[in-house]
């Protein structure tokens, strides 16, 4: 064991002892995030020897119908991030860099080097929110004592952890919440979804997922963030708040996220199995049925882009598909909320085209960015999806416009621009989680 491993073991013990002295619920909490530090059908994966690179230059490479990422990603074995026509995020091992370079030096490329460490990057992740929990635990009042709840955004969650936040959200305010189990994944874990609505027939519908990428934390906390910011005083909404109908799904993709929190912290996809044995999962926004063979996609199962056997082939994909199928009438905005890069942007992704009112969804999306800036400081860019992603087929987004037909819909990527990329310091989820607020806040006041 490392220093780093036993720094880690250390401070969960001494998190654990405190809890045991606070009383057994607390007990209860930590061994529960000691079981998420293990798991007994795998060994967790480490990154000791990879570092972080962004590749600069790339578009003249694809002008020349060189595949980077294709071939960064099968021939060096590396770990996509980010790619978009500007630059590539990879990570790579210190065993394959000294050939990639060689590779990409003879297409000229440059290569700049984000972190030396990704292992650091995760450790410091994983031990700033242990510090910041067990500061909580400290602090913790009678009354935080008596209400039972673990939900805090100091950290990263559970998925357990969410999904009774949405159980204690129903129970408090059961006369305008429904909690929906609408499907259940190849883990046989729940995909919940929760309403929050005055008046479900009739109200303009907002529906927010997070979490379709398993390794992006900060998606599940800024959306249970908006959760909160929702039911913190809904009495004293506006009526641009009150009079809709909330459709909130934190986690679309919750054995991948588990297994990111246990297993591998850089994994994507969903954990269903395919037909080559040791690859497993399929990029759930890959496989929606909307341009499901354009280009930002992979037919081989091992891809982090992997689209599936077919479209909507995936448990989550079809529930998500079928429950909204049902739920279009009035189906105003669509908002799903990834990471990184700090950007609002709206269809389409699978062609390189605007829809028709994109001055309306660009104008939106100014609007929110300039807000983002008035609360946090932090500059968000507004666009159309292609142009600063690429182009990509099977997303959501598109899928929702397409064939749902519904007018506000965006993909929010939230902090940051690949300084830690989806290892993002928990001291950062309050800000970011306040700046996905910002969005939904501004959308439901622009459906009028």
């Amino acid at each position: 064991m490392n220093h780093r491993s036993l720094l880690l073991w250390m401070l969960f013990g001494s998190l654990l002892a405190l809890a045991v002295a606070e009383g057994n619920s607390n007990a209860s909490l930590i061994w529960n995030v000691l079981g998420d530090q293990r798991d007994v059908n795998d060994i967790p994966v480490r990154y000791d020897d990879t570092e972080l690179w962004r590749i600069h230059n790339i578009s003249d490479a694809l002008l020349r119908t060189v595949p980077v990422a294709e071939i960064m990603e099968q021939k060096f074995g590396a770990n996509i991030w980010k790619e978009n026509p500007d630059y590539l995020d990879l990570s790579i091992t210190k065993a394959q860099a000294n050939a990639a370079r060689s590779f990409l030096n003879a297409h000229r490329m440059d290569t700049e080097v984000l972190a030396r460490n990704v292992q650091d990057l995760i450790d410091e992740e994983q031990l700033e929110g242990i510090r910041a929990t067990q500061s909580k635990l400290g602090r913790r009042t009678r009354k935080a004592l008596n209400s039972g709840s673990e939900m805090n955004w100091n950290d990263y969650q559970s998925l357990e952890t969410i999904y009774n936040y949405m159980r204690e959200i129903r129970a408090k305010y059961p006369n305008i919440c429904r909690l929906y189990t609408i499907g259940y994944t190849y883990g046989r874990r729940e995909l919940k979804v929760l309403r929050i609505s005055e008046n479900p027939r009739d109200n303009k519908k907002i529906w927010i997922d997070g979490g379709i990428h398993a390794r992006e934390w900060i998606s599940p906390a800024t959306v249970t963030f908006i959760l909160s910011k929702l039911m913190q005083d809904w009495e004293h909404q506006p009526r641009y708040i009150r009079e809709r109908t909330w459709y909130i799904m934190p986690v679309m993709n919750p054995d991948g996220y588990e297994y990111s929190r246990t297993v591998n912290r850089l994994w994507r996809k969903n954990r269903s199995p395919s037909v080559r044995a040791n690859c497993f999962g399929v990029d759930l926004n890959r496989n929606f049925d909307i341009g499901w063979t354009s280009p930002g996609s992979s037919k081989d199962p091992c891809s982090d882009i992997y689209r599936g056997s077919a479209p909507n082939s995936e448990l989550e994909t079809k529930a998500v598909a079928e429950f909204l199928s049902k739920r279009k009438y009035n189906l105003e905005a669509y908002l799903t909320y990834h990471s990184y890069g700090q950007l609002i942007v709206y269809p389409w992704a699978f062609k390189a085209v605007k829809v028709k009112d994109s001055n309306v969804l660009q104008r939106v999306a100014n609007t929110a960015a300039e807000r983002i800036i008035q609360k946090t400081g932090t500059p968000y860019k507004a666009a159309v999806t292609h142009e600063v992603l690429g182009v990509a087929g099977g997303g959501s987004d598109d899928w929702s416009r397409a064939v749902l037909g519904v007018k506000y819909v965006y993909t929010v990527e939230l902090r940051d621009r690949g300084q830690n990329g989806f290892v993002l310091p928990p001291k950062y989820i309050k800000d970011t989680a306040v700046e996905g607020w910002t969005v939904a806040e501004t959308v439901a006041q622009a459906i009028g």
